[in-house]
């Protein structure tokens, strides 16, 4: 079966060039280097120019199947500490904004010793993963000195770790909405410790189904007595990455993820219910 490239581009970091393979289902099959003086691999275009770019909207492979961190070409090397984010972006996310905004651990590791599949998008291909839709989860870390810790935590990967001072740190999911840039707006999918939208407290009309399914299969069913109305959401998994049958959207409660920040991909929303995705937040934004 015949190879499809994406255009050579010039990584300053590893001073290679370097581009992707695509089978004809759009799946990553392997990242392809060759240095300067050397040939691109047999059925890959020549590389363009000597210096890092941007590629063009008409080149992105697509959206299934994308370059991601959970498949790196090799070791990183650290990135620059990024700016923080503008005084009138946080203002937008809402909420309790020193834990709604999230960047990366300024510890010098490119990955986290939880789990080394997680690690930082490459930063050519942060415009192909940071797209609408997109369904990952990263490292989620607070000082364990706040009140209550617990009320917002729906992973059941819940621990306490020493990183210079006593931090709580789970695993927390994600769906980006809005690309803008050097972050993305994202709403978070929780389980709420597998009570779905029957937890006290909880703003059922902001919350939905999702979960994850190879082929158009019905969705599991809600919890009893759970009065969520929304249509659910079909999640398609990239490898063996699965939703837990219990996790919920909510649409109201969206966050500012930093793009140098450590992340799993978990799949990509299905085409057919990507307007579910859009009008529901919308929806959630205006009330």
């Amino acid at each position: 079966m015949s190879a499809r490239y994406t255009p050579w581009v010039w990584s300053q970091e590893h001073n290679q060039f370097y581009c992707a393979s695509y089978n004809a289902y759009n799946q990553l099959i392997q990242y392809h280097w060759s240095s300067a003086a050397g040939g691109p691999p047999g059925g890959a275009p020549a590389p363009a120019r000597e210096e890092p770019r941007t590629v063009p909207e008409t080149t992105y492979p697509p959206q299934t199947g994308y370059p991601s961190a959970s498949e790196p070409p090799g070791a990183y090397t650290p990135q620059p500490t990024p700016a923080l984010l503008p005084w009138d972006v946080q203002e937008t996310v809402g909420g309790d904004k020193p834990r709604r905004l999230i960047k990366t651990a300024q510890d010098g590791r490119e990955h986290e010793t939880l789990d080394p599949r997680y690690a930082r998008v490459i930063a050519d291909h942060i415009p192909f993963f940071f797209v609408r839709g997109r369904v990952f989860k990263m490292l989620w870390i607070e000082p364990a000195g706040q009140t209550n810790p617990g009320q917002t935590r729906g992973s059941t990967h819940f621990s306490v770790v020493t990183w210079g001072e006593t931090a709580y740190a789970e695993i927390r999911r994600f769906i980006v909405v809005n690309p803008k840039g050097t972050f993305s707006q994202c709403i978070p999918i929780q389980t709420y410790r597998k009570q779905g939208a029957l937890k006290p407290g909880l703003l059922v009309q902001d919350h939905g189904v999702v979960y994850t399914s190879i082929q158009n299969t019905p969705p599991p069913p809600l919890l009893f007595g759970e009065g969520i109305t929304k249509q659910p959401i079909r999640v398609e998994p990239k490898g063996n990455e699965w939703l837990h049958r219990e996790s919920r959207i909510n649409f109201g409660k969206p966050y500012a993820v930093e793009h140098n920040v450590k992340v799993m991909e978990i799949g990509m929303v299905a085409p057919e219910h990507m307007h579910l995705l859009e009008s529901y937040f919308e929806s959630a934004m205006r009330t």
